[in-house]
């Protein structure tokens, strides 16, 4: 599946013939339980400091870190800008390290249960969508965009498109999605996704830090569940990919709170993206 972004328009091109399933998107939005967003906020600190940067069962790749570029922000605070898809695996697998890593500076609203397509690699990888989801913290602001449900548009041969971008977001893309800031990226008229930027200081694109292979056959419930066993190896990838994650904001954010950004596994994430020595 190749996924590109022309002009305002997320263009993708289908290789597969199933027709993809929803349990969400346009017409339908199932929210996430309570009782699992207060587990995904109240992880041990114990867990993110020893599962560090590593795992032993998936291997995690680091997001790309980059200097000397104006901050982004969003609502007026150091800001974090996603752009993916329902439909997308990897997108799937990414933002289960967003939500762990932004529960730590924030309290999520609006989350919602998905599953990506169940025609593209590694189906019904369980997940969840930021289709109406905020962010309330004092650290960080969040702008998060769905660009297309997973529920297939028949009239194009792609997927509905669920949230459009602005001119801010065409413009952060068109700017930050580039050679000069990203290595191997040829062409900015087509992204890769997911695409997240924290800060504009570091960035995740074209995949996931981790394969979404690792989540097939488990449910949402099995995988929130396992977060607080850091030998779990889906746990592992999870938490590794979440404190890169979590330096990057505590990069742009002034290193608040310092309880997250002091932390071992966030110290370890930092030194290994060459944010602090």
């Amino acid at each position: 599946m190749v996924i590109v972004v022309v002009a305002v328009l997320v263009i993708v091109n289908v290789t597969h013939s199933n027709t993809p399933t929803s349990t969400g998107g346009p017409t339908q939005f199932t929210p996430v339980p309570a009782s699992m967003v207060q587990s995904l906020q109240s992880i041990p600190t114990s867990v993110y400091d020893k599962v560090g940067v590593t795992s032993t069962a998936a291997p995690v790749t680091a997001p790309t870190a980059v200097s000397g570029t104006p901050s982004l922000t969003v609502d007026g605070k150091p800001g974090v800008f996603y752009l993916g898809g329902e439909f997308c695996p990897y997108c799937a697998a990414e933002r289960w390290a967003i939500v762990t890593s932004l529960a730590r500076f924030g309290t999520f609203s609006g989350l919602g249960e998905m599953s990506s397509s169940s025609s593209d690699i590694d189906p019904n990888t369980q997940t969840f969508t930021f289709y109406k989801t905020s962010l309330n913290s004092t650290y960080i602001g969040l702008n998060a965009v769905e660009h297309y449900s997973n529920i297939p548009d028949t009239a194009t041969g792609y997927y509905t498109q669920l949230q459009p971008l602005t001119k801010a977001d065409q413009k952060l893309i068109s700017t930050y999605y580039s050679s000069k800031y990203l290595p191997g990226v040829t062409d900015n008229s087509q992204v890769g996704i997911p695409f997240v930027d924290i800060g504009n200081k570091v960035f995740v694109y074209q995949s996931s830090q981790y394969s979404p292979s690792i989540l097939q056959n488990l449910s949402r419930q099995q995988i929130v569940s396992g977060l607080d066993d850091p030998t779990n190896p889906v746990t592992q990838a999870i938490i590794a990919s979440s404190n890169y994650l979590s330096a990057a904001v505590c990069a742009a954010d002034g290193a608040q709170p310092a309880a997250v950004c002091k932390s071992k596994g966030v110290s370890e994430a930092s030194k290994a993206l060459k944010l602090t020595s």
